[in-house]
């Protein structure tokens, strides 16, 4: 369990434990925003667990007033795409080669709004959105995924890549972040009525527990509700932005990642 906050990780194995009386679970600290932090759970990882079979991103931040983390890095990008991308770099070599292994990357339906802008990923030259910053981050997680899955192939190894998306959830990040907080009195009405309609967070993962587990699924697909603008509903294939697809797109944002964050893979690929 890699998780920034030890006191609520905690609470989360307690639970976990309760449930599945024979798991084990192990925590360790991690800040995707963070590089060093990265880095440390890396050497962490390689001490106490030391191999992997499943890895999936999904930590995420949404409607960040700009800000930047310790090496300069836009928060939405740093969060919720570059982190991924250090990540799944730095543990790639635990994954088992003797089994199917997976990395699931977590999507959202604001990708599908978003543009890439690859001269300016990082907030340096156009005026700061924080929901285009957050669209473009998504976009760039899942663009990621698409070129990760197209190395991997040529790579040769039994890992594959893929992505979901819980389309709407009822979860603390809606509830406590005042830019989807409506102040006015219809906005709250608006809110409450549409709250009735929104899935739990246990519906709402279950794209992504089918991404993590089904037998049926393949490198780059990408999956989530099929009721009503996939908001919710059975787990189907969902809509991509054609952009994540694009393979010479996905070649310049790898180059930029690594470039970024220090850290490179399959970079012969």
């Amino acid at each position: 369990m890699a998780c920034r906050s030890a006191e609520r990780a905690e609470a989360a194995r307690r639970d976990l434990v309760a449930a599945v009386p024979d798991a084990e679970a192990i925590v360790l600290p991690l800040d995707v925003s963070e590089p060093e932090s990265i880095r440390q759970f890396g050497e962490q990882f390689a001490e106490q667990v030391g191999r992997l079979d499943l890895l999936i991103n999904n930590a995420g931040i949404v409607g960040v007033p700009l800000t930047r983390n310790s090496v300069g890095h836009e928060l939405h990008l740093a969060t919720n795409y570059l982190g991924a991308f250090a990540l799944t770099g730095t543990l790639l070599p635990f994954f088992r080669e003797e089994v199917p292994t997976r990395i699931v990357n977590i999507g959202s339906l604001a990708h599908r709004f978003a543009r890439l802008e690859l001269e300016d990923l990082n907030w340096e030259k156009a005026r700061y959105g924080e929901w285009r910053a957050y669209a473009r981050s998504k976009l760039a997680l899942l663009g990621f995924t698409m070129e990760l899955e197209r190395r991997l192939r040529r790579g040769g190894g039994s890992a594959i890549a893929l992505a979901a998306h819980p389309g709407f959830a009822a979860t603390e990040i809606g509830r406590h972040n005042a830019s989807l907080t409506p102040s006015n009195a219809f906005g709250k009405w608006f809110n409450g009525k549409l709250e009735t309609m929104v899935p739990t967070a246990a519906v709402a993962a279950d794209p992504i527990v089918h991404a993590a587990t089904a037998e049926v699924v393949r490198g780059g697909d990408y999956y989530g509700p099929t009721g009503l603008l996939e908001i919710g509903g059975s787990v189907g294939r969902a809509r991509l932005n054609p952009i994540a697809r694009d393979v010479d797109a996905g070649r310049r944002l790898w180059s930029l990642s690594e470039a970024m964050t220090g850290v490179e893979y399959l970079s012969a690929f």
